[in-house]
């Protein structure tokens, strides 16, 4: 259990914030980063009486979207909400199936009294959007990457490589989602 050990900690250090009795959520994409995140999340929350919920975002896009739901939701050993979302797209499809997705977890979040929504942003994605920033022209201001925290959401995994998150859903027996749609 040697990965897992670096997720809890990370995680940990993220929920001695809350007093016990609060809710939070944990967006669950079926993805390996997602699915230890879920993990690691019941484990501490529970050592600090803190109540987990997940939710998966059934963007609709792929044929078969939502029997992924269900094995995500299978796979976990939290309440999990499911979803459903038209994107629109408007300005790029990842642009808007991102907006359809935080629109849904804000909505979860409120009808749950959720103080907060855990994300399962790893170090390697952090990387890739200073690159794509990077890229993009944004300059120095892309430098600064994701914050651990941004209002409702946060990050506990932006020390945690994405090796570890792999490793920690062996070590659990689970068996993690890649969206086609990341390949490129």
């Amino acid at each position: 259990m040697d990965a897992l050990v670096a997720l809890r900690s990370a995680v940990r250090a993220t929920l001695e914030k809350f007093s016990a009795g609060d809710v939070f959520l944990v967006a669950v994409s079926g993805g390996a980063d997602s699915l230890a995140l879920a993990e690691a999340a019941k484990l501490e929350g529970e050592k600090l009486a803190l109540k987990v919920i997940g939710v998966t975002v059934d963007h609709q896009l792929q044929s078969g979207s939502d029997l992924q739901a269900e094995k995500v939701v299978e796979q976990l050993s939290i309440p999990c909400f499911v979803e459903k979302v038209n994107v629109e797209v408007t300005d790029g499809l990842e642009a808007s199936a991102r907006r359809a997705r935080y629109a849904a977890l804000e909505k979860c979040a409120k009808e749950n009294n959720a103080v907060a929504i855990l994300l399962g942003h790893t170090k390697d994605d952090q990387a890739e959007t200073v690159l794509l920033g990077l890229a993009r022209g944004s300059g120095a201001r892309s430098l600064s990457g994701m914050a651990n925290e941004n209002g409702i959401y946060l990050r506990p995994f932006l020390e945690i490589t994405r090796a570890q998150t792999v490793a920690a859903c062996k070590e659990l027996n689970m068996q993690p989602w890649s969206d086609p749609h990341n390949e490129d």
